[in-house]
């Protein structure tokens, strides 16, 4: 660590779409980069996991990053969402586009929401989910991951509920070399450097996408970015209403 730069430990530099390609290349070098219904289990893979639980914006410009390389991931989505919605034009055209670079998405499922605490109740609520976003965004879901796991929720490690992959499954957490960039600081390893390395049999990379910027950033800044963001983009919204329909914006 830098110690003029207490928080050079946090390797805030690694966070930027340019690294995520340098992390690409790396990963393509040493590893076949598939995707969940499609791996093969005797191969040496990576797949290529993005939780967007609040930036669809940046997982778009990681999806094209993605496919300028020849690459494919799985964008979940996570519908109970406080910082976006699948149903504003703008997101919903954000997930059509992801998917026309190739990429497939799953659901990011918020047990939370529905006060889950059986198997049973995962299935159908998992089920109500998945069909609402097979037919909204035309396409076929395959897979899906916990959002904020709690004890009960890491014991469900049965390979598929509602017919649906499950990323915590007992395979994937026992066979699988896993690596997460949560929280926006590596608190493991450092996924470069697990990708250069190339020691793994095999990788399940997770990454959020509001982490990764043009420049680098703490956390609390992205995060901070995306919200005030989304305010400006529904402020201007709204004034341009008022002035299609010859409405005055009255302040004080």
């Amino acid at each position: 660590m830098n110690e003029s730069n207490p928080y050079s430990k946090y390797r805030f530099e690694d966070f930027t779409i340019r690294h995520y390609v340098e992390l690409l290349k790396a990963l393509k070098s040493n590893y076949t980069v598939s995707q969940y219904h499609l791996f093969n289990k005797d191969e040496k893979f990576a797949l290529l996991r993005h939780d967007i639980d609040i930036s669809p914006q940046r997982a778009l410009q990681m999806a094209i990053a993605e496919n300028k390389e020849g690459l494919k991931a799985t964008y979940f989505i996570h519908i109970h969402s406080e910082y976006y919605n699948v149903f504003e034009k703008e997101i919903y055209n954000i997930i059509c586009k992801i998917i026309s670079l190739g990429h497939d998405i799953g659901i990011h499922f918020d047990t939370h929401f529905y006060s889950i605490d059986s198997k049973e109740a995962i299935d159908k609520n998992l089920y109500l989910e998945k069909e609402l976003l097979e037919r909204l965004f035309h396409t076929s879901i395959h897979v899906f991951s916990f959002h904020n796991t709690n004890p009960f929720i890491l014991s469900c490690q049965d390979e598929q509920y509602a017919g649906l992959i499950n990323t915590y499954s007992t395979y994937f957490q026992k066979s699988v070399t896993y690596c997460s960039d949560s929280n926006g600081y590596w608190k493991f390893e450092r996924m470069y450097d697990l990708v250069q390395s190339a020691k793994a049999a095999n990788l399940q990379l997770l990454t959020h996408p509001e982490w990764w910027q043009e420049e680098p950033m703490s956390p609390w800044q992205k995060v901070k970015r995306c919200v005030n963001g989304r305010a400006e983009k529904n402020l201007t919204a709204y004034v341009e209403i008022l002035k299609q329909y010859n409405n005055k914006n009255i302040d004080w």
